[in-house]
């Protein structure tokens, strides 16, 4: 019958071979090499952790900046884009969302792999700062590293945050001297304000090309429209047809009111008994017909143009349409004129830029690593882990017994 093998903190014995022990001597033994393991599985870890952090963990010296992405009002703007301006957002402000999604914008920037390549163009030399021989390799940036490598280091060294609540941005940056840190930290708040600088900038830029494209395209239409009405007054032969149409009614009034007088003289003559046959009736019926013909030329001039087939009253209707179109030009152009002027003013003023409130300064006391919590916590998921080993191993024990 071959002897039973069972598991001993001594190794594999077989169960005739293991000597007979009693019941406190098992139990001591027990504790004992439950102790043992204590002080392996808890305390080995913990004391490890505390000569690196303090022999060989750098320290690493942490500054901040803050800042809020503000708006500013155009400095000119005419009544129906102050209208739109009033009407964008409540209360006549700049919208909230303008707002976030530039201080979006500024923290993405900061966390992306553009703002280290810009660091690196500013003469910012990064490896020096964080892959010197001062820092520990555990925290230090390895000079062969990946670009994806260093962008997940430098979100851990530099860390922006936007508060939804409040619209402050702040940005904490670490290094491992408080020179690096004060460094790294002014070089990344002056790329932000170049950033938003561009944004506005871009924005100026547009509405300006736009304004200016405007005017030009008036411009022409307002110089087609006095290219019309100067062709067509050449062609008709004339220069204001309102004036001559009001001079002709004009003409005509009075002629027809001297013919007025002359046919109620002429019927009262009659009237009285005054012979068709004598001469001062036979000068004034002469007279009345004189009139009366000056008074159908004058007709017939206003009916008539200097070319025979044309209708005074169609030229001036026509030359109404033109007059209409150009003074419609005209103002267009003057309304173009005037958002030109607008987007320069608004060109000359930055409408978004940074209010920084908190400047990076030159920090003196490290802030990185805390030593004590992580030796704290060390011990803590040491001690973790080792009950739950322990209960893994008393679960097969049991299970092998």
């Amino acid at each position: 019958m071959s002897a039973t093998i069972v598991p001993s903190f001594d190794g594999l014995v077989s169960r005739d071979a293991r000597p007979d022990l009693g019941p406190l001597q098992r139990l001591a033994r027990r504790r004992r090499w439950r102790l043992v393991s204590l002080l392996i599985g808890v305390l080995l870890p913990t004391a490890l952790a505390g000569v690196y952090l303090y022999c060989c963990a750098s320290n690493q010296y942490v500054t901040e900046f803050r800042f809020s992405v503000r708006h500013e009002a155009p400095l000119k703007m005419d009544a129906s884009a102050a209208n739109v301006a009033m009407t964008a957002s409540p209360g006549g402000g700049v919208s909230p969302m303008a707002v976030i999604t530039d201080s979006q914008i500024v923290v993405q920037y900061l966390k992306s792999r553009q703002v280290i390549d810009d660091m690196v163009a500013a003469g910012v030399d990064l490896d020096a700062i964080y892959a010197g021989a001062g820092a520990d390799f555990w925290a230090h940036l390895d000079p062969h590293s990946s670009v994806e490598q260093r962008q997940r280091y430098w979100r851990r060294m530099v860390d922006p945050f936007f508060d939804m609540t409040t619209g402050i941005v702040s940005v904490e940056v670490r290094a491992f001297s408080p020179a690096d840190a004060r460094l790294v930290a002014a070089t990344a708040l002056r790329l932000a304000e170049k950033l938003v600088n561009g944004i506005s900038k871009r924005a100026h830029d547009d509405v300006l090309a736009y304004a200016t494209r405007e005017v030009a395209e008036s411009e022409t239409k307002l110089q087609e429209a006095q290219t019309r009405i100067a062709a067509y007054r050449n062609h008709h032969a004339v220069l204001f047809p309102e004036m001559q149409a009001t001079s002709d009614t004009s003409v005509g009034g009075k002629v027809q009111e001297t013919l007025i007088e002359a046919q109620t003289t002429y019927d009262a003559q009659l009237a009285q008994g005054v012979s068709r046959d004598v001469i001062q009736m036979r000068m004034l019926a002469n007279r009345i017909a004189a009139m009366r013909v000056a008074l159908q030329g004058v007709h017939d001039h206003q009916a008539q143009t200097a070319a025979p087939d044309t209708a005074l009253a169609s030229v001036l209707s026509e030359y109404g349409v033109l007059r209409l179109s150009e003074d419609i030009a005209a103002k267009i152009y003057e309304r173009a004129l005037m958002s030109l002027q607008d987007a320069r003013n608004a060109a000359s003023q930055q409408s978004v830029y940074l209010a920084t409130f908190v400047h990076p300064g030159l920090p003196q006391d490290s802030m990185y690593p805390i030593r004590w919590r992580v030796m704290l916590e060390t011990a803590l998921l040491s001690f973790v882990a080792w009950c739950l080993l322990q209960l893994l191993y008393h679960g097969i024990r049991d299970h092998i017994e």
